[in-house]
Parts: structure tokens; C-alpha cells; sequence
């Protein structure tokens, strides 16, 4: 019955062809022997070259080096040709700042890689499973909210001039080792595979019990979900490729220009996937923590009724609006003087052109540490928040005193620099009344009695100076 299903997978998506050279990832675990075994049964029937890889990562002592020696002395049994590698994963981990299993993965593929070039393959097997493709999704689902990104693992991609493929996606791991124990096909256990501290590992032992209570063919669903969602994608992902090659994008190495309203007048599913397809334009390397709040943040100055918006993305990339024009591009220091505002999510931060960081949370009522630190009852202003520059007839309620003062006058009573002044960012609330002019001036608001207070800071060493060590 296992043979039977994983061959109709195979046929299902073409996985196969005759006399392939496939490259076979073995770990020496239940899935990876399972593979091994099951390739070698069908090897005379496509007429396969068959070539096992097996990593020692240097994480688990003599034990991964005995699980090395395990597969292949299998691989000799079978007659199968076996590469091993043995990967000094704890100095790459160090030297490049990575997590282990990032650092395990990047060098382990990196070895799949190359032997993928000395041998000519046409594929790289691997033994992940159903239950593996719904920890997945739910592992992504969890962590994002781009629906491309929440897709499984391919069944089949481009990888090292060929392709990884992944037959087992269709059965389960009680399936698997099953298969094992009706063939008699010994394999190696890693102890860490049981441990909840690795997130694919709590997964597994939490969540995944918990959905095949609910269905037990859930692994079924999941994978049709992952391949509907890919085939969605694939196709929007061609729409929005032709979008962005229209005339509507005037691009430069670091900037792109376009007009707001053509791009309003384009489907809110397209406007999004081009903002991001914009960021992977101008980064080279998209960063990590771009996430849907900044796609949030780009839909408010779309729509907001003031013709002058910004925003702040990581690695000093801007987004500015200028009555109908949307400019991306990179902060350089002549811009620092520029005027600016900006959106100020609670909890949450906007980095300000010069370095400075305005950071935004709730807590309880307490005592204000310093002037680089600002705290009012929520009750009594009006979100969102907003970062901005100094405007014409800009006027602050001083705190412990009656009336309201000119922030033109106040610069000039705090001996500001002139050159400073169109650059000192301000917080004000929704209605424009302004907060804070930040380390250095505190507004005058109504006592409270709200268990839910915003507290300000302001944080950079660079700029504290400038702001009195803040």
C-alpha cells in the first residue's frame, strides 16, 4: 500500500524520468532510510543512478559520526554510492552570527550544492513527509501574513542546476515507519528531535496531534492547499511582474517613482504584492523584519488626506508621498534637514532620518524618568500618533504653566541651533495637538485615572548628544 501511494504521487507530479541520476539526502533516520530503500526498489525499472549524502553537521558528538558510519555501510549492503561530508557547524554559526539550525541548513545545501554539480544529477531526493508539510504551513501561517509566503514545501523546484524532489509528501511518518518495520529497515534516532526547544519540534508535538484529532487525512488537505496556493500564486505573480514592467514605474538603482492614483486604481491584491515587489528591487537583500505593518504604514499615506507623507522601512529606505507622486528611495545625509512626518503605531517605533528612534507602548501610570521620556493617559488624546517636523504657527501647551507657546519661540529659548530646528521631530496625536517636542519640551494635559498610559522614549547615542545624552 505505501509503494503504491508514493508511486502515484510520483506519477501525479512527474517526479520521475528514466535514467536519471538522483542524489539521495540521507540522514540515517526512519524517512531518509525509507527513501533509500524504496529508490533502490525501483531503481531497475527507471533505470536510475543512484548516489546517497550524508552530513555529520558536528552537533551531536560521536554519535553523528556513528550515524555516518551507519548509512554508509548501509549504502555499501545496497550497492549504492554513498558521498559523506563532515561540516564544522558550530564555527560557521559563530563566524556569521546565525542560529543553528540556520547555519546547519546554509552549509548543508551548500554540500548538496556541489555534489549536485560533480555529479551531473538531475535530482536531489528528500524524505520529508505529509506531517512535515503541515508543520510547515502552520509553522509559516503563524510567523507571516503574505499568503505566498504561507505555502508548504515544493514537491518539486529548481535546486543545484536540477531539482529537489520530495516523493513522501503524500503519506504520513506513522506510514513511514511502518514501511520500516514491514521491510525490516533499521535506522538511527536523534534524541533532539524530541525536545520542544526548536520550534518544528513543538510543532510536532502539540500542534500536529491536536489537527489529526480533527481529520486524520489532514496532511492530505494540507498538501492540496499548498499546491491550490501556488498555483494561485504563480499566476499573480505574473500579473504583478507585468504591472511593475508598465510604464507607470520609473526606476533608478535606488529609486522608483510612480503616480498615486494610477496605482490606487489597480487591485488591492496587486498594489500589495508590488509594494513588495518594489522592496525586492531596490534591496538587494531583502531584510527579515519588513513585515505587513510596513505595508500597513505604506496604505495609510495612500489614502491619508495630507499631500506630504513618509515612512521609514529598514536599512534607511524611505517612502515618500508628495501630493500625488510616491517616491521609494534611500535616505542619504543631505536629507536629513528634509522636512518629515511620520505614523507612530503603539506599541511600535519609526526610526527619524538622523538615527533617532521614537519609541511608542503602553503601561501603567508612573513617574517620567527623564525629558528623553514622555507619558500621558491614552484617554486623553487621539490615535494614531504621528513624528513630524516643525510647521508654521506651531503652538504647545506648556506643561505647569497657563497658555501656549510658539515652538519657534521655544528654540529659540533653548538656544537650538538654527540649523537643527527644521529637523527636531515632534509627536503629536491624530487631532495635531502636539505632545512632545521631543527632549525638550512636555505638553500640558488633563489628569487621568486610566490603568492604560503611552510612555515615549527617545533613543541613539549619535543623536542623544544632540538631545542632551538621551
Amino acid at each position: 500500500m505505501f509503494n503504491l501511494k508514493v508511486d502515484q504521487f510520483a506519477r501525479q507530479h512527474q517526479l520521475f524520468k528514466q535514467h536519471a541520476t538522483i542524489l539521495i539526502a540521507v540522514s540515517g533516520g526512519p524517512d531518509s532510510m525509507a527513501l533509500l530503500h524504496y529508490l533502490k526498489g525501483i531503481q531497475h525499472h527507471w533505470g536510475f543512478h543512484l548516489v546517497a549524502l550524508t552530513v555529520d553537521h558536528s552537533l551531536r558528538g560521536a554519535a553523528s559520526e556513528e550515524d555516518v558510519k551507519f548509512v554508509t555501510s548501509v549504502c555499501d549492503d545496497l550497492g549504492v554510492a554513498c558521498e559523506s561530508v563532515t561540516l564544522d557547524v558550530p564555527s560557521y554559526k559563530e563566524q556569521h552570527q546565525v542560529g543553528t539550525q540556520v547555519a546547519a541548513r546554509h552549509m548543508r545545501y551548500q554540500f548538496f550544492a556541489e555534489q549536485m554539480q560533480k555529479h551531473q544529477a538531475d535530482m536531489l531526493a528528500m524524505g520529508h513527509h505529509g506531517d512535515d508539510q503541515v508543520e510547515t504551513v502552520f509553522m509559516r501561517m503563524a510567523r507571516g501574513a503574505e499568503p505566498q509566503h504561507m505555502k508548504g514545501m515544493d514537491v518539486r523546484r529548481p535546486f543545484g542546476g536540477g531539482q529537489i524532489i520530495r516523493p513522501f509528501l503524500g503519506v504520513t511518518k506513522a506510514e513511514i515507519e511502518e514501511y520500516c518495520q514491514k521491510h525490516d529497515i533499521h535506522y538511527c534516532v536523534d534524541a533532539s528531535n524530541a525536545s520542544p526547544a526548536y520550534t518544528r519540534n513543538a510543532f510536532r508535538l502539540h500542534v500536529l496531534p491536536f489537527l489529526k484529532e480533527q481529520n486524520r487525512k489532514v496532511h492530505e488537505h494540507i498538501q492540496a492547499y499548498s499546491e491550490y496556493v501556488s498555483e494561485d500564486e504563480a499566476f499573480l505573480k505574473e500579473q504583478t511582474d507585468r504591472f511593475f514592467q508598465s510604464s507607470l514605474f520609473h526606476k533608478e538603482p535606488e529609486e522608483i517613482r510612480f503616480d498615486l492614483n494610477a496605482f490606487l486604481a489597480a487591485s488591492s491584491s496587486l498594489q500589495r504584492r508590488t509594494f513588495h515587489l518594489i522592496l525586492n528591487y531596490l534591496y538587494q537583500e531583502q531584510p527579515d523584519d519588513v513585515t505587513y505593518h510596513h505595508w500597513e504604514q505604506f496604505k495609510q499615506i495612500m489614502k491619508a488626506e495630507s499631500p506630504h507623507l513618509s515612512i521609514n522601512l529598514p536599512r534607511n529606505l524611505m517612502v515618500l508621498r508628495s501630493y500625488e507622486q510616491i517616491t521609494f528611495t534611500f535616505l542619504r545625509e543631505d536629507k536629513d534637514s528634509e522636512p518629515f512626518h511620520f505614523y507612530l503605531n503603539v506599541p511600535g517605533k519609526v526610526l527619524l532620518p538622523d538615527g533617532t528612534s521614537v519609541h511608542a507602548s503602553w503601561d501603567g501610570p508612573s513617574l517620567e524618568q527623564n525629558e528623553h521620556h514622555f507619558m500621558c493617559d491614552v484617554n486623553k488624546i487621539a490615535l494614531p500618533l504621528h513624528v513630524r517636523t516643525r510647521r508654521a504657527g506651531d503652538r504647545i501647551a506648556l506643561r505647569g504653566m497657563d497658555g501656549h507657546k510658539k515652538i519657534k519661540d521655544l528654540f529659540i529659548d533653548h538656544k537650538v541651533p538654527q540649523k537643527e530646528r527644521d529637523s527636531w521631530p515632534m509627536v503629536t496625536d491624530h487631532n495635531g495637538r502636539i505632545l512632545w517636542v521631543v527632549s525638550l519640551q512636555k505638553a500640558r494635559l488633563e489628569a487621568g485615572d486610566s490603568i492604560d498610559w503611552l510612555h515615549l522614549t527617545v533613543k541613539n547615542d549619535d543623536t542623544s548628544r544632540r538631545m542632551g545624552n538621551a
